[in-house]
């Protein structure tokens, strides 16, 4: 088995792994969730002292059950993976986006319920040619795959405002200027940690996000970087010519930077825009949508050899398809995607990138929402 084969293996066994852990801790929370509105109702007719000696037993089984077998694929898992890895100097060109559907965790025929569990999961495993983070090239030769995963924990939802917290990880896998040699990390270009939370108030919403990205191979020196994303929905107002407006701030907070190795930590800024439409092919609905963005340094974000500051970072335009896929709703919605987009870089990304001020890249994917 050569070593492509090796990669492409050894990230199929970690998605795996990450699925089956989180789908099982998905499983517990929602029975748990169903013992306690069952309990709750027969507390009405009974003492709480005889429900709890009733169900407790029952109750601690399904934890004990749950935690035992976790640790365990887990365990299987980690010890088969294989070479991957993500940038800190271009980090994650692929954003993790959010499910817009909660799962359903209670049983139909009690409208006094709410039936949306507080816990949604999405999973992504994408193909492309090139990894650029921030206009900043990390990978650009042989198969480059970036498997993903964000849980989303409902906090709050009172009228139109809603509180959400995140935890997920994003990981780049494929040939690499690394000086790890091993099987298992050679490969591994990127594996960022991220945690945030997510406010949305009708149409507006602010995403704040802390974000480790680091280098399994040592391609490159870990890197820090606190993100705030608002982004506003204006469908409502404009209809079939809705743009999709954000903004994005990127603040780096430790010693180093994404534009390399001894640069100072910077200040990040991307405008972005993301119009589409949708239409039925047949009896599939297909929706197209046509990102555009631009990034810009506010502070030392794009620095070059001497340390010049170039304010101009990129500027993406691209074309994305999805459609879904026909999987039974118990295994989660699926939805295939395909894209492809054109990077225009400026003065210093450009030398990042071998002097070449432009960049094609397709990507082609998979994603599942629970």
């Amino acid at each position: 088995m050569n070593s492509t084969s090796i990669a492409i293996v050894s990230v199929a066994l970690v998605a795996a792994g990450v699925l089956a852990e989180l789908n099982l801790l998905r499983v517990f929370l929602r029975e748990w969730q169903e013992n306690q509105r069952q309990r709750s109702k027969r507390l009405s007719s009974e003492s709480r002292g005889e429900a709890i000696l009733r169900d407790g037993p029952s109750m601690e089984r399904r934890l004990v059950a749950a935690f035992a077998i976790a640790p365990s694929i887990g365990a299987s898992v980690a010890h088969a993976q294989g070479p991957a890895s993500q940038p800190p100097q271009a980090a994650t060109n692929s954003t993790v986006t959010t499910s817009t559907e909660s799962p359903k965790a209670e049983p139909a025929g009690d409208p006094s319920q709410d039936d949306k569990s507080p816990l949604s999961l999405q999973l992504n495993l994408d193909v492309t040619n090139a990894y650029f983070f921030h206009g900043i090239r990390q990978q650009d030769h042989g198969l480059i795959v970036q498997p993903a995963a964000r849980l989303n924990f409902n906090l709050l939802e009172e009228g139109d405002l809603k509180v959400d917290a995140l935890v997920g990880t994003w990981n780049s896998f494929g040939p690499n200027g690394g000086s790890q040699t091993s099987d298992l990390v050679q490969y591994w270009y990127e594996a960022d940690l991220l945690a945030g939370v997510v406010i949305t108030q009708d149409k507006l919403s602010l995403t704040t996000t802390y974000t480790f990205l680091t280098s399994p191979s040592d391609a490159y020196q870990t890197v820090q970087e606190l993100d705030f994303m608002l982004a506003f929905d204006d469908s409502a107002l404009f209809g079939k010519l809705a743009i999709h407006p954000y903004a994005l701030l990127g603040i780096e907070t430790n010693a180093g930077g994404s534009d390399g190795d001894g640069t100072e930590p910077g200040t990040y800024l991307e405008l972005g825009i993301a119009p589409g439409l949708s239409f039925d092919a047949g009896r599939t609905p297909v929706a197209i949508t046509f990102p555009t963005s631009i990034g810009l340094s506010l502070h030392n974000y794009y620095e070059n050899a001497a340390g010049d500051d170039d304010t101009f970072g990129f500027v993406q335009v691209g074309a994305k398809a999805s459609i879904p896929l026909p999987v039974a709703d118990r295994w989660g919605k699926w939805t295939l995607n395909a894209g492809i987009s054109a990077l225009f870089l400026g003065d210093t990304t450009s030398s990042f990138n071998g002097g070449d001020d432009t960049q094609l890249i397709g990507t082609i994917g998979a994603q599942v929402n629970f």
